[in-house]
């Protein structure tokens, strides 16, 4: 028996394509347990189960991978969403497919991490943000054993998925999602920095935040950190070396979803 842990918010609950999703899985008796995406709670252990299963945004999406990442679970992002660059438009007569998720294609994705806690996983961007509305943040950054000081209201470290997110808002390139890269892009510099810079897979990016400053760090959205440090505060990135598989529908880039939506 197929086991399908379902990540949605309320809002779907009586959605047509939704409730045709249930409808199916309960036709193959399949056993499923619904999350809401708002109240997730990652320390559940589904590691038992076959598949992660997202109906929302993406958002939702993102949380779904979240969880099948940590219990190395594929996931299947179906989506809504205003642009809908993680999930698939997967109507009633494709539910079919999920009864051999075999039959779909995927990709590979991973996703950044803090060295010291590699459970909590970012697949769009890790974000430090300035919590004072005056003060700019005195960041140190070092790559390649190479120190860049950086006074800014913040910094986006950005994978290639997530570069047409917050990484793109700020004027950060986009980059193909299917090259393995990490985008670092200033928030609102003062000091003189690069409008971005795309680093290689394999890089180590150390953060220094110094004492006395107020700031969060935001991993795809939600916060991790809020802090204000008496003494500097340091932080080591990099991409993990896990990844998760994302089951898709084509090969499809969805990059003209983005560019449609953004050109027209």
């Amino acid at each position: 028996m197929k086991q399908i842990v379902i990540v949605t918010s309320k809002k779907y609950e009586k959605n047509k394509s939704y409730t045709g999703l249930i409808k199916y899985l309960k036709q193959l008796n399949f056993h499923f347990v619904i999350i809401y995406a708002s109240t997730i709670d990652y320390k559940i252990n589904f590691k038992n189960f076959n598949l992660v299963i997202s109906f929302g945004g993406d958002g939702t999406s993102l949380r779904a991978m979240h969880l099948a990442w940590l219990n190395k679970l594929p996931v299947l992002n179906i989506g809504l969403g205003r642009v809908g660059y993680l999930v698939n438009n997967l109507d009633e007569k494709g539910f079919s497919k999920i009864s051999d998720i075999n039959s779909f294609l995927y990709s590979l994705r991973k996703p950044l991490i803090e060295i010291s806690n590699n459970k909590q996983p970012a697949f769009n961007e890790i974000v430090i943000n300035k919590n004072s509305p005056t003060r700019l943040l005195d960041i140190e950054i070092t790559l390649y054993e190479q120190l860049v000081n950086l006074r800014a209201d913040g910094l986006i470290i950005s994978t290639s998925l997530g570069s047409t997110a917050y990484n793109y808002s700020a004027g950060g390139p986009i980059v193909q999602q299917s090259i393995e890269s990490i985008i670092l892009t200033p928030i609102a510099p003062f000091t003189k920095f690069p409008r971005s810079i795309v680093l290689d897979k394999t890089t180590e990016i150390d953060i220094k935040i110094k004492k006395e400053q107020h700031y969060s760090i935001q991993f795809d959205g939600e916060e991790i950190i809020s802090s204000l440090s008496d003494d500097d505060s340091c932080y080591k990135y990099k991409l993990s070396k896990n990844n998760v598989q994302v089951l898709n529908t084509n090969n499809d880039p969805k990059l003209k979803n983005f560019l449609n939506q953004i050109l027209r």
